[in-house]
């Protein structure tokens, strides 16, 4: 994601570092009490806010209880469709010297909702453009019926130093009797109020206090609560032996939460255990800069949300949340069910984000526990974005598309960043939390299902991690920090001030703090354990420097021994919890410091993007970069790639050619491929790679992109498929692509590979140019040879030259060898359960009409395209197909005897 820097603060910064500080003010609506269907008006005074200098300012208003649904008039920037947002346009009016805007308006008729559907109100106001600034988010209750309005204190619990007073002022909407009561004793009362204030001086003691606040009119009761504190007295004790950052079960009815939070003082857990009050028995213990906190008397299987609150000042969600309530998220997840029963973010207790705990939480039962990933050789890594793989962008749907991949024959699957990242439609690439997964694609056992099928399929699963920086919702930026949402401040333990290179996005982690690296571990170990991942991918791995080379790209890439030893420290902790986990660098540096790294163990990203394109466009290139032995590697650790997820596709690019078909640049695809595929080390693809994906990159680079399923209805993209599959199995089903035996010249547009083994030999050949060439293929021998994808015999009696068309390309074995799709050239395999010995259908191709015949009473026949969507069904021995699409299918066909399989295809 090298190139993403300006893109991701304009897109990932929506409650982050890349607007202005929010105004904190709130408004004045009057009438204080009233109903959703009477006329209201809502003030803001912006004196001596950033808002005073607007000309124009508007209301932007939502339902927090309709799941968020904003009304018809937010829509930004407000210029954009005055039609919308002239109802929202609030009035400008000075007056002995303060500013205000104001609005009037009926709920009702401003959110097209009924009375009865507007329990529950959130506002703010807000400039044309968010970047003009705006205030921060006010949610309230309709005051309808009996009820209060608490105008002070603001909080149901402060901090409070010696000399202070909590000042109450609170209305009521009828005549009541009231009552103050300090820690059960009743020290104020009043008869026949409406309003009531009243001063109570704080008691400097270091203990929690409880005032809490009665009113009745003789037939309801009304309640309010605040719990207070002076700086309070800390019990200093050693953190039990073997407790963690974050949330420690202990029981089904106890936790033990523990925080790291250097420099401060105190620290108080507020949430639903606690009714989101200080209590002392909430209040952490300390030891050094670890505060930690036994919460017992649970209820299995309950959500709890909670939060922190450090030193009477600053609200965070735990950093090590394992599930997080997104009060900026959540309400899109919710609307849309993408997280079944997902409690609500508590938005009446706090304005922030929040985290889940749960005891007695069930265990999934995984059906793989000794999963053996492949070896790195044999890794051809499919990188996948569960936003874009399939319409319903969760992971249900990839579980779903498991046959799919297996079928193509990749061995491994990396997917984009999956933890808890701001926004829901996103790359990733701007994470807040490293122990939780983002909701919006599904549960956390949805998750692990997802890694446990793929390991039943023989396919590892690699997590893209972003350690290099933090965006603004991450806790860990708010502990030390300028304003709700960043930037970090001198004081931070795990954040530099200003980045250390030009492509850092976020805030840039010092990994060479104890802190960054004590969360570093544990982010790593998390995964492993608690989720079976394969191995990760770590995101601009070139970023993990102190050294400062701003302004320095080139500077950048050059040898750094410093990052090396943290890259080294890194992979043996890793590698300390599974020696077999594959680390992967997106390091990009300059080859003395890969080779070192790559030596060590780990593995390199090596982008061959632009040469495969420049290749595919007939322009002369040498692919030798692509070869881990040509870098100086000692062992197969280069992750060689023509396309990845920050690169433009292939098949865009040369689709820009003039006069050439589809067909043709498909043609030139599997050219590349071939050569590809057939170099000795691991390979990735980027998805839709094989179906020749040609939607641009660049038009909306990080937008949601079509997937474009349909395409494997086109039989000339299928044969691309298909060919993707023979190249991919021959790599990963056999032994035949030996290092050692590996020889080749692409250097010029006439590119040879060989492989001399001792038993069957390989040789391929092919014309990267736009004309007919001659050329040595570099032939082994003479004699007897077989085309790899047809199975044909090729006599060869000339072994040094051969005459290719423009993009023609030739794979020859010694022996005929299954290429691992079929004798038929291009077409294309999925995999038969059984046998399908005493099963006849036919014609196959055909082009409307297909018979079943059988020694078996026929139960159920169903076909199956592609992508594993059922067609057709039926009980009869013929099936119409001249409704279907060309392409290929999947018969399943069920019997007395057992269950058959059998590919169609429709002509």
């Amino acid at each position: 994601m090298l190139r993403n820097l300006i893109v991701l603060m304009c897109l990932f910064g929506s409650s982050s570092s890349a607007f202005a500080q929010k105004a904190d003010i709130k408004p004045t609506i009057s009438p204080t009490f009233f109903s959703p269907d009477e006329e209201i008006t809502i003030t803001y005074d912006v004196t001596g806010t950033n808002l005073s200098g607007l000309s124009e300012a508007w209301l932007w208003l939502w339902l927090p209880d309709q799941s968020n649904v904003d009304v018809t008039s937010n829509v930004n920037p407000a210029d954009s469709d005055t039609g919308k947002t002239d109802a929202a346009k609030f009035t400008k009016s000075n007056e002995s010297g303060r500013t205000y805007f104001s609005i009037t308006l009926k709920l009702t008729d401003f959110t097209n909702k009924s009375a009865a559907d507007i329990a529950k109100v959130g506002l703010l106001i807000k400039g044309n453009d968010w970047a003009d600034g705006q205030s921060e988010d006010y949610i309230f209750d309709i005051q309808d019926g009996y009820s209060y309005l608490v105008n002070s204190p603001s909080k149901s619990y402060g901090f409070y130093e010696a000399g202070d007073q909590v000042v109450f002022d609170i209305e009521l909407s009828a005549n009541s009797s009231v009552s103050f009561s300090l820690d059960g004793t009743e020290v104020f009362t009043d008869v026949e109020a409406r309003t009531v204030s009243f001063a109570h001086d704080v008691i400097d003691d270091g203990q929690v206090h409880l005032l809490i606040f009665t009113a009745t009119n003789g037939i309801e009761s009304l309640t309010y609560n605040h719990s207070y504190t002076t700086p309070p007295v800390v019990e200093a004790e050693s953190l039990p032996e073997g407790k963690v950052n974050g949330v420690n079960h202990d029981s089904n009815t106890s936790v033990t939460l523990v925080l790291t939070a250097p420099n401060k003082e105190n620290v108080f857990v507020l949430g639903d255990f606690n009714d989101w009050s200080l209590d002392k028995d909430y209040l952490m213990k300390k030891d050094g800069s670890k505060f930690w906190l036994e919460i017992n008397g649970l209820t299995a299987g309950t959500e709890y949300i909670y939060q922190y609150l450090i030193d009477g000042e600053l609200v965070i969600a735990d950093p090590y949340a394992e599930k997080v309530s997104s009060i900026y998220d959540d309400g899109e997840i919710i609307a849309e069910n993408r997280y079944p029963d997902l409690k609500p973010h508590p938005s009446d207790k706090t304005s922030k984000e929040a985290s889940f705990l749960m005891v007695g939480m069930p265990e999934y039962e995984w059906t793989v526990t000794d999963f053996e990933a492949p070896s790195k050789e044999d890794l051809v890594i499919y990188e996948l974005l569960v936003r874009d793989f399939t319409e319903d962008r969760n992971y249900r749907s990839v579980i779903e598309k498991l046959d799919y991949l297996d079928s193509l024959g990749i061995n491994a699957i990396e997917l984009l960043p999956v933890t808890e990242f701001e926004g829901n439609l996103s790359w990733g690439y701007n994470p807040s939390y490293m122990l939780a997964q983002d909701k919006y694609y599904g549960t956390e056992d949805e998750l692990r299902e997802l890694i446990d099928k793929a390991h039943q399929r023989g396919i590892a699963i690699i997590f893209d991690m972003v350690l290099n920086h933090q965006f603004g919702r991450s806790p860990l930026v708010a502990m030390e920090a300028s304003g709700d949402f960043g930037p970090p401040t001198a004081a931070n333990a795990w954040f530099n001030i200003t980045p250390k290179h030009d492509y850092n996005v976020g805030y840039d982690m010092n990994h060479e703090s104890e802190y960054t690296v004590e969360f570093v571990e544990r982010v790593v170990k998390y995964w492993i354990e608690e989720y079976k991942v394969d191995g990760y991918r770590f995101d601009l791995s070139k970023g993990f420097t102190q050294k400062n080379t701003l302004g320095n790209v080139a500077g950048w890439g050059k040898y750094d021994a410093t990052r090396v030893a943290i890259w080294e420290h890194i992979a043996d902790y890793i590698w300390s919890i599974d020696s077999d986990s594959y680390i992967i660098l997106e390091h990009l540096a300059e080859n003395d410091e890969e080779k070192v790294l790559a030596n060590y163990g780990m593995m390199l990203w090596g982008n061959m993007n632009h040469a495969y394109i420049q290749a595919a466009e007939a322009r002369s290139v040498d692919l030798n970069w692509s070869y881990y032995q040509t870098r100086g590697y000692d062992d197969p650790n280069l992750v060689s790639y023509m396309e990845s997820h920050d690169e433009e596709r292939v098949m865009w690019d040369i689709s820009k050619r003039s006069g050439y078909t589809l067909k043709e640049n498909l043609d030139r695809i599997k050219l590349n491929a071939a050569f590809f595929f057939l170099t000795p080390g691991p390979k990735m693809l980027w998805q839709f790679g094989e179906m020749g994906y040609d939607e641009e990159l660049n038009n909306d680079r990080l937008g949601i992109k079509p997937t474009h399923w349909e395409y494997l209805e086109d039989p000339e993209r299928l044969k691309l498929f298909a060919a993707f599959q023979s190249l991919i199995n021959l790599k990963t089903q056999t032994d035949l692509l030996d290092p050692e035996t590996f020889s080749w010249g692409v250097s010029t547009s006439y590119k040879w590979l060989n492989y001399d083994n001792d038993g069957v030999k390989i040789c391929a050949f092919g014309n990267f140019s736009e004309d007919t060439r001659s050329g040595d293929p570099h032939i082994i021998a003479s004699g007897m040879w077989y085309d790899y994808f047809t199975g044909e015999p090729v006599e060869v009696s000339n072994t040094s030259e051969r005459t290719l068309g423009p993009g023609e390309f030739q794979i020859l074995t010694s022996e005929r060898i299954a290429n691992y799709v079929n004798t038929v050239p291009y077409e294309l395999v999925l995999k038969a359960d059984k046998s399908s010995q005493g099963l006849m259908v036919y014609p196959n191709p055909t082009r409307d009409k297909l018979s079943i015949e059988s020694e078996w009473k026929l139960q159920r026949a169903s076909l199956r395209d592609v992508s594993g969507r059922t067609v057709l069904v039926t009980n009869r021995p013929n099936m119409d197909l001249s409704q279907l699409q060309h392409g290929l299918y999947l018969l399943e066909v069920q019997t007395d005897s057992g269950t058959f399989t059998e590919k169609v295809i429709k002509e």
